[in-house]
């Protein structure tokens, strides 16, 4: 009410006009929406049981909006340096198995559940299930979510060795923690696991972009990175590498502004830096 008072309290009733709450509201305009709702919520309140009495023959607050705030995009991805991060500070095998396949080969959450160690042969592994839960339970159908979601990819190094570190005493690579298919539950509580330990924001699906942006930062070609990715068309692959060409354009306006006031030195040894990341990308070393 200390938001409404000082615009309506003067006011008789019936004198209250669209323009009276208008006022009102564009007071809070820097407040939280959630505010600003509570604000309008209570104002709306008012005159509909106004109305419904007899009292006044319009609703003043019809028609009346909150002001939008601009939100912050969502981060989708980790740079290279965030990635290498991420994987130092992770101590269980299990979160490092879970975070390394999605990370280093692409795989969907269900994929990387669904991931026997029967399905990697030598330095490659073959997306054959996906695991997704009905309530609690592992779905007993672990079909893939399309035909192309069914592909070998090649393992890099990186994976390799925690691989090779893991315990296959288990049917899958992700087991729950007494071997049995993994739970809804028992996911829960690893991935809460890896946020705790993550020295960054992470969710699961910016692992598998981050692969994404990986493809596109060493040159891979669109219709490679639809195989890789198991996605069905080839322009759900170019909406990614889009994305990515726009975040490089700006970068480069930001560079030649650099040059052009005196810090080309600064701009080379960026680019510089772009190219050995890139090329750890490729050899999948650190």
């Amino acid at each position: 009410m200390l938001h409404i008072l000082p615009y309506l309290a003067t006011q008789r009733l019936r004198d209250v006009r669209p323009v009276h709450i208008q006022r009102a509201m564009k007071e809070v305009a820097e407040l939280s929406d959630s505010m600003q709702h509570k604000v309008l919520l209570t104002m709306r309140q008012l005159f509909t049981t106004a109305r419904q009495n007899g009292l006044i023959l319009s609703d003043p607050t019809e028609g009346v909006k909150t002001t939008s705030h601009a939100k912050p995009q969502k981060k989708t991805h980790l740079t290279l340096e965030e990635q290498e991060a991420l994987m130092a500070s992770l101590s269980d095998p299990r979160t490092r198995c879970f975070v390394g396949l999605c990370l280093y080969c692409g795989l969907r959450r269900e994929e990387a559940l669904g991931l026997q160690w029967g399905d990697i042969q030598g330095d490659k592994l073959t997306v054959n299930r996906a695991i997704t839960f009905l309530g609690n339970q592992p779905d007993p159908v672990q079909e893939l979510k399309t035909k192309s979601s069914h592909r070998v990819i090649p393992i890099p190094q990186p994976l390799q060795a925690i691989l090779g570190a893991a315990s296959r005493l288990d049917l899958h690579g992700v087991p729950c923690a007494d071997g049995r298919p993994m739970t809804q539950i028992a996911f829960k509580r690893l991935w809460d696991k890896v946020v705790r330990e993550a020295p960054c924001e992470v969710r699961p699906h910016m692992l598998r972009h981050s692969y994404a942006t990986n493809l596109y930062r060493v040159g891979i070609d669109l219709k490679t990175a639809q195989y890789l990715l198991g996605h069905t068309t080839i322009q759900m692959t170019a909406n990614i590498y889009t994305h990515m060409e726009k975040e490089d354009a700006a970068a480069s306006v930001i560079q030649l502004e650099r040059y052009l006031s005196g810090g080309s030195q600064e701009g080379s040894q960026a680019r510089g830096n772009f190219s050995e990341s890139s090329q750890k990308v490729v050899s999948g070393g650190k």
